[in-house]
């Protein structure tokens, strides 16, 4: 999994057109600015700089790192209001996050403040736009699908989104290509329409299939 991590740029900045602009700031890192934000892609770092750098990027977005857990997500279109929590009703706070999303090649994770987590429940808000800006060139936008922790602990996957339970199509290797729930296959003109229900079927028969396996293996042990 590639990591690419931006933040926002300044006031002052905004005002200018930084459209694919590729600069360099004093620390050295190459910056890619576009529509008021800086990304930094971590591709071709070091695994061992990443550490570093993440926490250089944590400090300039000024917003705490998310370090708890999540169940529940929701996309800032869907929900409309990020002060408070969709779930529950409690109030909610930004934060910085390795979210993970789903492109037409492959997963990949981004750290960026693109979520308002509630302060009672497992539930985030997720500012989707954020993070397709922000995304790397040549990769085609589909949805967040998780939060990862950066090797701490295991992945958060959604087990709703937007308060439905989420069917996840699966490649031929097991990784997620893309997360629908039933009523956005209902939308008339839907993206996701476009893609045959038999994925969605199959997506299903595979968990089936893994869960039966998983079972199984319990009972030889």
């Amino acid at each position: 999994m590639s990591w690419l991590s931006f933040f926002r740029i300044g006031k002052a900045a905004k005002k200018q057109h930084y459209t694919s602009l590729v600069g360099e700031d004093p620390s050295g890192i190459r910056l890619r600015r576009r529509e008021a934000m800086v990304t930094v892609d971590l591709d071709s770092f070091a695994p061992e700089c990443r550490a570093e750098l993440t926490e250089e990027i944590v400090r300039r977005t000024a917003l705490p790192l998310f370090e708890g857990s999540v169940t529940h997500g929701y996309s800032k279109v869907f929900s409309g209001n990020t002060e408070k929590c969709p779930r529950c009703g409690s109030p909610t706070q930004q934060q910085t996050a390795h979210f993970i999303y789903a492109t037409d090649i492959a997963c990949r994770a981004m750290l960026v403040p693109a979520g308002f987590f509630c302060l009672a429940c497992r539930t985030v808000i997720v500012d989707e736009q954020m993070i397709s800006t922000g995304m790397k060139a040549g990769y085609r936008f589909r949805r967040v699908v998780g939060v990862d922790h950066f090797g701490k602990k295991d992945p958060d996957y959604f087990g709703t989104w937007n308060g439905e339970k989420p069917t996840y199509i699966l490649d031929e290797n097991e990784q997620v290509m893309d997360m629908v729930v039933e009523s956005e296959m209902r939308e008339p003109g839907s993206r996701l329409q476009a893609r045959p229900r038999a994925a969605v079927k199959q997506a299903k028969a595979k968990r089936k299939q893994a869960d039966r396996a998983r079972r199984r293996n319990r009972k030889k042990r």
